[in-house]
């Protein structure tokens, strides 16, 4: 073999082996070697339990409708008993007639008041203003996306274009057309009467227009001496609905959260107790108490009644809920979960903060625990000077979350 094929070998082997160190000395830095640092920052933890459950109410069902129905309240609504709730009309042209009347009686509103206020308050340069700014106005909530005011706003324009269309009208023309309008309307009373229904609240409480079948199976009543099995039973009840159901009374302001959940909640929930539940579709968690905790049946399942009288008007469309119940929350200084190390000697708990360029030993005390963090603040003990004080953990500081062979003082470059 030539000498000049030993050397290409010679040299190709050299930089292999040079290229196989350089990467071992990399990887080792990477993974025994160097260091990995988290910044400390202030949070928030909250703890919670998964539960399944019925919101329970006292409610009475207002009787079927029709297709060609209205309803006269809102959801979420108080009524009193007596009140109008809904009307029924037995043909599309009479609900069309009635909302033709609606129309008719919101513009004699109008005439009234302009026959009434004279000349001065239909002053047209000024009511030009009070459009221009009204319009102006609106164009910019719109534009910030500002929409819960929306039809408020868009009702007081239409107010004031109605009030200058009618501005240079005299005063006996006002009252005739004031006088038309009130012959039209007695008409239109007349025809629609005969066609329509009106259906009243039989009791005082808060209207609900959803009526989902539970309402005769979880009462009030099922809540003394419940189970996790009777529960389900009574949830099982549920009846059928027609759709044509006008909706429902609240009749109490009292409503309950009957919760399946496992026993070992009852080392941390009992009756009394407060806590947060976050209905989906409520908005903000619903502040409830502890009223009630079932013995345990053989799966090691209870029930925990939470009880509110407050927020009915947010829950009254919500009734079977998979959710977590918050039964408190800790705040402190967070850390990856990595970052928490004990002394091999005392067990005492702490991180190694960076200070400089060496690592600090800091004390802590642990809080709470998250899923991949820990929550903790610095372990103090009586007054401390102001070099102490400097010494203690705070948001902002590096931690350190892998490093080999670390100790108070060690230089990390």
């Amino acid at each position: 073999m030539k000498p000049s094929k030993y050397i290409t070998r010679i040299i190709t082997l050299l930089f292999f082996l040079s290229a196989a160190a350089y990467f071992g000395v990399y990887a080792y830095k990477i993974f025994y070697g160097s260091y990995e640092t988290a910044a400390v920052y202030e949070y928030t933890g909250e703890s919670t339990l998964p539960a399944e459950g019925w919101l329970i109410r006292q409610e009475t069902v207002l009787p079927n409708g029709g297709n060609l129905e209205e309803i006269a309240v809102a959801e979420g609504e108080n009524v009193a008993a007596g009140d109008v709730v809904a009307r029924v009309y037995s043909t599309q042209e009479a609900l069309e007639r009635h909302r033709e009347l609606e129309r008719l009686e919101a513009e004699l509103e109008r005439l009234n008041y302009i026959h009434t206020r004279g000349a001065e308050e239909s002053d047209a340069i000024r009511l030009g203003d009070e459009i221009i700014s009204s319009m102006t106005s609106l164009r910019f909530e719109v534009s910030r996306n500002q929409l819960a005011q929306l039809g408020d706003q868009l009702d007081g324009l239409q107010e004031l274009v109605f009030r200058r269309d009618y501005t240079y009208s005299t005063s006996s023309a006002l009252s005739d057309q004031i006088a038309e309008l009130n012959n039209r309307i007695v008409e239109l009373q007349t025809a629609t009467q005969s066609a329509t229904s009106t259906v009243y609240s039989p009791v005082a409480g808060i209207f609900s227009a959803t009526v989902d079948g539970y309402e005769s199976a979880l009462t009030f009543d099922i809540l003394e001496d419940v189970t996790p099995d009777s529960l389900r039973a009574a949830a099982g009840q549920r009846s059928a609905t027609s759709g044509q159901e006008l909706g429902k009374v609240i009749t109490s302001f009292d409503w309950y959260y009957a919760a399946i959940m496992d026993q070992s909640v009852t080392k941390r929930l009992s009756t009394g107790s407060a806590a947060s539940i976050l209905l989906e579709g409520a908005g903000a968690a619903q502040k409830m108490t502890v009223s009630y905790i079932s013995s345990p049946n053989e799966a090691g399942e209870v029930v925990i009644v939470f009880h509110s009288n407050k927020n009915l008007s947010a829950v009254t469309q919500l009734r079977e809920q998979n959710i977590d119940v918050s039964y408190g929350s800790y705040t402190g200084l967070r850390i990856p979960a990595r970052a928490l190390r004990a002394d091999q000697e005392t067990g005492q708990l702490g991180v190694y903060r960076v200070s400089g360029t060496q690592a600090e030993w800091v004390p802590v005390e642990l809080l709470y625990s998250g899923s991949d963090y820990y929550l903790v603040r610095s372990l103090t003990q009586g007054e401390l000077s102001q070099f102490q004080s400097a010494k203690l953990l705070r948001a902002g500081d590096e931690v350190l979350v892998r490093g080999k062979n670390l100790y108070d003082g060690k230089v990390i470059e």
